[in-house]
């Protein structure tokens, strides 16, 4: 079985990630998220967040304590520090990694560090984990809402109003659909105006409230975060966001004919996402196997990606990582 080199524990602050570039363990990790997850001069605090996770990741809650007062990251009591809520980073997945000869045979044939491979595995997948599982809620603002309503109105061939959640009332006609969508265009195109002049903030504040919209001059970001209400990805999402990393990744490299190898090995490069994606527990063997039964190409995670060809990712707040996206 392959064996992992196990990465040191470096202890250096997220403010300082810089102190971890030279570790080679990370390099994968740096060029994942120093792309996905930049920070000041695009040097990501996210390899030495991912770094600390790692090494603490089998202590007991009095040694992770004791290691923030080592490194003076935290300034609290052990009593403070325990209400903290804590997700431990899981790498139970490892044997899986290294025992699945397909997966092992693509990465070799991609010419990758193993051990570099796994850090990379993990911290995208702890990343994900960290934005899609009972994290904060970053709700919708009212003008994005509206937004998304009126995208959807211009492109509409009919519009149903519900009263007590029953249907009351459709329009399939054109003119009168026509009518309703010029009044709202009008309507956005006069709140355009007022927030984009260059006039003071009391004229402006006047002009909205008479047309209705007091009170949305701005639309703050700090206004839409609930740390009260946990949000949860779909895992379909997980899978979607997992696999724009690894393709980011693995995009620009080639892979090459392993010599002597007398079995078939895969250079599809959807392929070895989707085995990463069946290593981590994000979907099953299904995801592993390259034909079905009847020897058709596994296209599983092509057609997810498919479905969501003309949306955008969910906007997220992570708990540990630092970013909102």
């Amino acid at each position: 079985m392959y064996q992992i080199e196990e990465l040191p524990d470096l202890k250096v602050a997220w403010h300082e990630s810089y102190k971890c570039l030279n570790e080679p363990l990370l390099e994968y990790v740096w060029e994942v998220a120093n792309h996905f997850l930049p920070d000041y001069e695009d040097v990501s605090a996210a390899p030495a967040i991912f770094a600390n996770r790692y090494a603490e990741r089998n202590l007991s809650i009095e040694e992770r304590y004791e290691r923030t007062q080592e490194m003076k990251t935290f300034k609290g009591t052990l009593e403070e520090y325990k209400k903290r809520e804590y997700r431990k980073l899981d790498d139970s997945f490892k044997e899986k990694f290294l025992t699945n000869e397909d997966l092992q045979n693509t990465i070799e044939a991609y010419k990758l560090d193993v051990s570099k491979f796994w850090y990379l595995l993990l911290f995208v997948y702890d990343f994900i984990e960290d934005i899609g599982t009972n994290a904060p809620a970053l709700n919708k603002s009212v003008l994005e809402d509206f937004s998304y309503f009126h995208t959807n109105l211009s492109e509409a061939t009919s519009i149903t109003l519900k009263k007590n959640n029953k249907k009351s009332y459709v329009v399939e006609r054109e003119d009168t659909i026509r009518i309703i969508q010029a009044a709202l265009q009008h309507f956005v195109n006069t709140y355009s105006d007022i927030i984009h002049s260059e006039q003071d903030r009391e004229t402006m504040i006047k002009q909205l409230k008479d047309i209705g919209l007091e009170g949305f001059i701005r639309n703050d970001l700090s206004s839409k975060i609930s740390f009260t209400d946990k949000f949860s990805l779909d895992i379909s999402y997980k899978k979607w966001k997992f696999t724009d990393m690894f393709l980011f990744f693995i995009e620009r490299r080639k892979a090459t004919t392993i010599p002597d190898k007398k079995v078939k090995v895969s250079k599809d490069k959807m392929m070895l996402v989707s085995r990463l994606i069946y290593t981590v527990g994000y979907d099953g063997k299904r995801y592993n196997e390259e034909y079905d039964s009847e020897g058709n190409k596994n296209r599983m995670l092509s057609n997810l990606l498919r479905r969501y060809k003309n949306e955008k990712f969910p906007s997220v707040i992570a708990n540990n990582y630092n970013v909102v996206s």
